[in-house]
């Protein structure tokens, strides 16, 4: 029904901003995907497709919920990226996409309860239940 969609808008002004979500992936189709379903989901996204984008949205983001970072990057690891985005903001939620062992990077960054890995390829579901573990939910 018509009105049932404007009562949705007004519903989803009233519950206040939107949280954003840093997603920092160099292969353009996962992104795109990535993009799609937590925009889907009510979060505003910034994107980056390399460690240096990222420090970027990182400076001009200053109220990010969580970041998603992509093992794999041109520019430098992964690992690195987020080590550092924990440096620049200790108690931002870090989501560790890769295709490697999910054991070593658990092992990695066992340490930090504020990581989580989500194993590639990844489903929809599979990403927004790894943001609920860390208790990042849309507004």
């Amino acid at each position: 029904m018509p009105g049932d969609h404007n009562k949705s808008i007004v519903m989803a002004e009233e519950r206040g901003p939107t949280s954003s979500i840093l997603i920092v992936e160099d292969e353009i189709l996962v992104r795109m995907f990535a993009v799609d379903v937590l925009e889907e989901a009510g979060f505003r996204v910034a994107q980056a497709a390399n460690g240096a984008e990222a420090f970027a949205c990182l400076e001009s983001t200053p109220t990010l919920a969580a970041a998603i970072v992509d093992l794999g990057l041109p520019d430098r690891p992964g690992d690195e990226v987020a080590a550092e985005i924990r440096e620049k903001r200790a108690a931002l939620p870090i989501l560790i996409a890769s295709g490697r062992s999910e054991r070593e990077l658990r092992e990695r960054f066992a340490n930090d309860e504020r990581v989580a890995i989500l194993a590639k390829p990844y489903t929809e579901p599979m990403l927004l239940e790894a943001l609920r573990q860390l208790g990042i939910n849309a507004a």
